[in-house]
């Protein structure tokens, strides 16, 4: 009984967890020497059963670390509620005004409990493009698109029940859009996304929220230099 109650209560909190897909940063990518803390809230509309019955988006609660690596590159991690994302960003091009770059990820939601499990990897190709906005350049606009491949996987382990295991793939695409604005070393930025199923007909999954992030560090200068 009380392993049975508490395999519905981490189930439940999951579902309020899902896996995040909000465009949550820029083309730019920080510089060796320079790091970033960000905290982000959000509500999401997605396919999962709680959402689907109650027909109302969820919040949804992250926390993420970015760090530069060399010129043009950086990498980052985000966590929420049983999962996380990593990813490596690259600047390849400056396009007119628009910085661009592809910020390849993956993530991982799962929730093993007493008698089950269930959760999905994540495969994400986003390309995103930046600009500044107003003479004095302290607001960008960021447009993104992205495909995902996710893997979805579920397992059953129950004395009574018997046991197996069943998962499916499915490839989703969409885009975004933020604004984020920039005082010294904070960052605050609101974003918008929206991603459809390619594999089967559903409704529109979309996401959209707030984040603030603090710039830390100096950007390391060569000896050469």
């Amino acid at each position: 009984m009380v392993a049975r109650l508490l395999s519905t209560l981490l189930v439940a909190l999951a579902l309020m967890g899902c896996s995040t897909m909000g465009t949550l940063h820029g083309a730019r990518p920080l510089e060796p020497g320079e790091h970033m803390m960000q905290a982000a809230l959000s509500l999401q509309k997605q396919s999962n059963p709680l959402t689907t019955a109650l027909d109302i988006p969820l919040p949804q609660i992250e926390l993420g670390y970015r760090r530069g690596l060399v010129s043009e590159v950086d990498w980052g991690v985000r966590v929420y509620m049983v999962g996380a994302v990593a990813d490596l960003r690259y600047r390849f091009a400056r396009l007119g005004p628009f910085d661009v770059a592809t910020q390849p990820s993956l993530g991982l939601f799962a929730l093993p409990t007493p008698a089950t499990g269930f959760g999905n990897i994540d495969l994400g190709l986003p390309v995103v493009a930046e600009m500044d906005l107003g003479a004095k350049q302290r607001s960008s606009l960021v447009l993104s698109t992205r495909a995902v491949g996710r893997q979805h996987f579920a397992w059953l382990s129950d004395p009574d029940l018997g046991s197996g295991a069943a998962g499916r793939f499915e490839l989703l695409a969409g885009g975004g859009a933020r604004i984020t604005r920039r005082f010294r070393r904070l960052r605050i930025g609101g974003y918008a996304d929206v991603l459809v199923n390619t594999s089967r007909l559903g409704p529109v999954w979309w996401t959209g929220g707030a984040d603030l992030g603090l710039v830390l560090g100096e950007p390391r200068v060569d000896d050469d230099e």
